[in-house]
């Protein structure tokens, strides 16, 4: 994707070079073979594959069937949050964002925790060493 974006989307090479040397298969040495791999390196290596980005195998660890089994393709990357969320709500759906739901759950927590504060008894507390 970064390839791509740098030949056609107008990211200049430094800055998605700088990014993508951060990945773990830039700095990882059973990727690299090179045991503290610099940050000249990590940025060498992937300016390389940003140039060659059409020739380069993505490499990346297989999170397993379970994990692909429970992907929603037709929904957006938090489904799994929003989905939480609305439970906590008691929400069958809403057309809020999934941001603006929880902000409200926050809310909802922030006033339920006060409510218990002035619920409970004023007790002071006395300094028993005076």
């Amino acid at each position: 994707m970064w390839g791509w974006a740098v030949e056609h989307g107008g990211i200049p090479l430094a800055y998605a070079a700088e990014i993508v040397a951060e990945h773990s298969c830039y700095s990882n040495p059973a990727s690299t073979g090179v045991d503290d791999a610099t940050t000249a390196e990590r940025r060498a290596w992937a300016t390389e594959d940003l140039a060659a980005w059409e020739d380069v195998v993505a490499r990346m660890a297989w999170p397993g069937d379970e994990a692909v089994d429970r992907e929603r393709w037709d929904m957006p990357g938090d489904w799994e949050m929003r989905e939480y969320l609305l439970r906590l709500l008691g929400l069958p759906d809403s057309a809020e964002s999934t941001d603006q739901l929880l902000l409200r759950h926050c809310d909802e927590q922030i006033a339920k925790c006060e409510r218990q504060l002035t619920d409970q008894p004023y007790t002071p507390r006395t300094d028993e060493a005076t």
